[in-house]
């Protein structure tokens, strides 16, 4: 972990930005760009996660800048980690690429802001800019759709999660995974009849009628995941 020690007229008020990043080049790269900018400080550039966690945890910081892939311990892992102890954080993915699941993870995890590394570095500027006024922020449109689906993909997963019973779950979650009835019953300890009834009244609430669709529905909103 290198710290920047340096300070400029205005550096009391500036956001205080840690940078993490495994490339030599692209850490000092990230850090001249942010530091050139009035308001912003990078207070710490980080090769590891372990650098980052000490940084967070023995610094002011408003906000961190992670790229996504790393070794040992990826992006996302990261921003889970320092969130947990500091929930107020705010967190900017930088990566060459984003997979839907992995929009999904960091949505879910907080993360406000999401740039490309192929985008015009003053697109990060415009990012850290505007996660730290409160907003999110995604450049790409591309990106911008993923996001969209995504939110309504876990608008429908929640919808369904609240119509169906924490016994209706667990039905629907080994169904889904191929088990036949009886197998189900022994699994939850209950008669096979009643997994019958379960799932009735899962097909009733969800307006399906066999388990393949079940099994579709399971599988597109990751109903197995808790």
């Amino acid at each position: 972990m290198d710290e920047d020690n340096h300070q400029d007229p205005g550096s009391s008020m500036s956001s205080r930005i840690v940078v993490v990043d495994d490339h030599l080049i692209v850490l000092d790269g990230l850090r001249r760009l942010i530091d050139a900018e009035p308001g912003l400080q990078v207070v710490a550039t980080c090769r590891t996660a372990a650098d980052a966690i000490e940084a967070v945890s023995t610094k002011p910081v408003d906000l961190v800048v992670i790229d996504l892939r790393m070794p040992e311990m990826d992006g996302l892992d990261l921003v889970r980690h320092l969130r947990r102890d500091r929930p107020e954080l705010a967190c900017v993915i930088l990566t060459a690429d984003i997979s839907d699941e992995e929009l999904a993870e960091a949505m879910r995890n907080g993360v406000s802001g999401i740039v490309l590394k192929e985008q015009a570095p003053g697109a990060l500027v415009e990012c850290i800019r505007a996660v730290i006024a409160g907003r999110t922020y995604v450049a790409d449109q591309g990106l911008g759709a993923a996001i969209d689906r995504i939110r309504e993909r876990e608008a429908e997963r929640r919808s369904i999660m609240q119509k169906l019973t924490p016994r209706e779950l667990e039905v629907s979650r080994l169904a889904a995974a191929g088990l036949r009835s009886r197998e189900i019953a022994a699994r939850l300890g209950i008669a096979p009849g009643t997994v019958k009834l379960h799932l009735h009244s899962v097909y009733g609430k969800l307006n399906i009628t066999t388990r393949v669709e079940l099994a579709n529905i399971s599988q597109r909103l990751q109903l197995g995941s808790s």
